[in-house]
């Protein structure tokens, strides 16, 4: 038992100091486990693994034996954006044809161990585990700024959001071989990384003489690139009943808490000015610091700052059944209702380390205002089937399908926030069992449909705002994912 702990600690060691650098991500996952992933995520009745600390951490009570579990997800996005862009019939710069997102094949070391011992008379099975409940890691390259000749730095659209949960779990009886009771919870790290540009008006006073000359097409809309990297933590907690009416029968029930986690860091910003060489000649454009010069002269201004923004992530309510139809087959079905409308984007609220950028009073304040990445997401309902094939007493075979609803309303997509429509997910798998180690597998193919984006939408903020920036990017949407998962468990 020592040189078990021991080995389970060094373990979590060493997945915290991975998940620093590989963690890298966005607003969903693919899947938690290899087994339960095998089983299309149809798992909340069954968690008898590690996953159980996502799925149903009330499961983990029915372990005859202690776990130790290491787990690797090897996954990678395929998704094609074509834009259909058009201001008021004219083009303002974004690439045409298909775009394919920038080709990575992202790795998210995961793992769990738990224990079953007596306290009090009663046993009691408790332990840790790290997964990663929400993920998203998108970059491309679309845009580039027509009333300029210099280039947007890196990918012109990078987002990259991971939560990852560090959860203390714990599981106990209820009604002797019959019903358990579970938690999860703990802290809950979220990293962000977002690049894009925002087109935003020109903030010449349209008063001003030079105001038909200097905001004319395509000088109206001045883009405004900014990086910001940076990382919060916050608290999460999953709860869970597990109830077994009959030998067979098993019946799930789960509920994870919204949470919130306010994430601070660096910014970097970059403004594009227009360059209108025809009214560089006239004498009114002399004064270096004047609004009408900084809107003609094609200047690229520069500046540094930090952030802070609030995301706010969604509960989720979720249920299953799983029914042992003979000593070989078993079934499984799941549903999950998500309650995206409670998350509204992303507020950013900078400070500028240099609060002079273009020494010009009228557009340094048009040069430090906060901006926003507001979203108007509905809840939605995921359904998922799986079944579980003892072939021998040694192997097992897999297979799944799952059904999952986008939460974005018509009118609002965007390839940062990239989900197209209801998606389909087919999964297979493979379990070994050589005496007290399990070797488990999954490879999963969801496909993203084709789904149209028509029109310019300004999506209101938390507080019924519009910026008068377009928040969506018009165009056609397509893809699909691909996710292999391989799973190492010493059961002692």
């Amino acid at each position: 038992m020592r040189r078990a702990t021991v080995i389970f600690f060094f373990c979590v060691w060493i997945a915290l100091f991975s998940a620093s650098s590989v963690f890298a991500g966005g607003m969903g996952v693919l899947g938690v486990g290899a087994k339960a992933s095998a089983m299309g995520g149809a798992f909340r009745a069954i968690a008898d693994d590690w996953s159980a600390a996502y799925y149903n951490p009330a499961g983990l009570f029915y372990m005859t034996e202690n776990e130790l579990t290491i787990n690797e997800v090897f996954s990678n996005y395929q998704l094609k954006y074509e834009p259909h862009i058009n201001y008021g019939g004219y083009p303002v710069g974004f690439y045409q044809g298909e775009i394919y997102n920038r080709y990575e094949i992202f790795t998210n070391p995961t793992l769990g161990g738990y224990f079953k011992f007596p306290v009090s008379g009663r046993d009691i099975v408790a332990g840790l585990a790290i997964f990663q409940p929400f993920d998203q890691n998108l970059s491309w390259e679309v845009f580039g700024p027509l009333n300029n000749d210099a280039s947007l730095p890196g990918q012109q659209i990078e987002h990259n959001f991971d939560a990852v949960a560090f959860n203390a779990v714990i599981a106990i009886e209820l009604m002797e071989n019959k019903l358990s009771f579970g938690l999860s919870g703990g802290l809950l790290k979220g990293d962000l990384i977002y690049g894009g540009f925002f087109l935003r008006e020109n903030p010449a006073d349209p008063n001003a003489p030079y105001y038909d000359r200097v905001a004319s097409r395509p000088n109206d809309l001045i883009t405004q690139w900014q990086h910001s990297d940076g990382y919060g933590v916050g608290f999460n907690l999953r709860s869970g009943l597990l109830f077994k009416p009959t030998e067979k029968l098993n019946v799930g029930l789960t509920y994870a808490l919204p949470t919130s986690v306010t994430i601070d860091g660096d910014s970097y910003f970059y403004y594009y000015m227009p360059d209108n060489p025809y009214y560089q000649l006239d004498d009114d454009v002399l004064f270096p610091n004047s609004a009408n010069y900084i809107l003609s002269y094609g200047a690229v201004y520069e500046a540094e700052g930090t952030f802070e923004t609030e995301v706010k992530l969604p509960g989720q309510l979720a249920g299953g059944i799983a029914y042992q139809v003979n000593d070989k087959l078993l079934v499984a079905g799941d549903m999950e209702l998500t309650f995206w409308s409670g998350f509204e984007g992303y507020a950013f609220d900078y400070q500028f380390s240099d609060s002079s950028i273009s020494y010009n009073d009228e557009i340094n304040a048009w040069m430090v205002e906060d901006m926003t990445l507001p979203v108007d997401w509905k809840n939605t309902i995921s359904g998922s089937l799986g079944l579980q094939y003892a072939y021998t007493e040694k192997i097992f075979l897999r297979a799944g399908y799952a059904a999952d609803q986008s939460p974005f309303e018509p009118g609002t997509l965007h390839p940062a926030f990239f989900d197209s429509g209801l998606k389909h997910s087919a999964t297979l798998g493979l379990g070994l069992v050589f005496e007290n180690v399990r070797l488990d597998f999954s490879t999963k193919y969801t496909k993203y449909p084709e789904s149209i984006e028509t029109g310019n939408i300004d999506v209101e903020d938390s507080d019924g705002v519009k910026d008068t920036i377009f928040d969506n990017l018009p165009g056609t949407y397509s893809g699909s994912a691909f996710e292999s998962i391989a799973q190492f468990t010493v059961r002692f």
